[in-house]
């Protein structure tokens, strides 16, 4: 890992460890993870303990097949940003995500044209110690919102397709269980931007 990939990474661990986390176990939250994994942070390897290609995930629908799925009427998204890092350490993406829908929702990915690989992460404090996990899943409940915001839920943006600056805007797409999606444009900000 070379010097500037190194400083990136402690830069966002460091950002990760000063950020309050939502805590999930309340009566509030509306969210339910559907599989976690990772040892992000703990390992001497760090984000690269993944391999060479990052992480090990599903194969994520075609841009064509993205462009197909229909809107989702329920799931509104908004408030979406982007923490730009400097290549070829990982940004980060936060957002609001607000079920209007009878029913709930899961959201299972995001795209973008802008970067090869999306993920939903969640970052964990316990025992001093910050862990990012791999989301597969987050259900949001009929009437409810999920906040991904620094130091809890976040979008990981890897392998930029092309340059990406501050003050750009990247077009997002959120991809939901139910085939749906819902799409919000993301304003790219600064590495030490705390919120929106």
């Amino acid at each position: 890992m070379n010097h500037a990939s190194a400083a990136a990474l402690a830069l966002l661990g460091a950002l990760a460890m000063a950020m309050p986390v939502a805590n999930a176990s309340s009566p509030q939250a509306a969210v339910q993870l559907a599989h976690a994994h990772g040892n992000h942070g703990q390992a001497p390897e760090g984000h690269a303990a993944h391999g060479q290609d990052g992480h090990a995930m599903a194969a994520a629908p075609s841009p064509e097949a993205i462009a197909a799925m229909p809107v989702s009427t329920a799931l509104a998204v908004s408030d979406c940003w982007i923490r730009l890092v400097p290549a070829p350490a990982p940004s980060a993406g936060y957002f609001v995500a607000a079920n209007k829908g009878a029913q709930a929702v899961t959201l299972t990915g995001a795209a973008s044209p802008r970067y090869a690989a999306v993920m939903l992460h969640q970052t964990t404090h316990a025992d001093g110690m910050s862990r990012m996990s791999h989301v597969h899943g987050a259900e949001i409940q009929a009437g409810q919102k999920l906040e991904f915001k620094p130091g809890g839920y976040h979008l990981m943006l890897e392998k930029p397709t092309q340059e990406i600056k501050v003050g750009d805007t990247v077009p997002m797409q959120f991809l939901l269980g139910s085939g749906d999606k819902a799409q919000a444009d993301c304003e790219v900000k600064p590495a030490n931007t705390l919120a929106k």
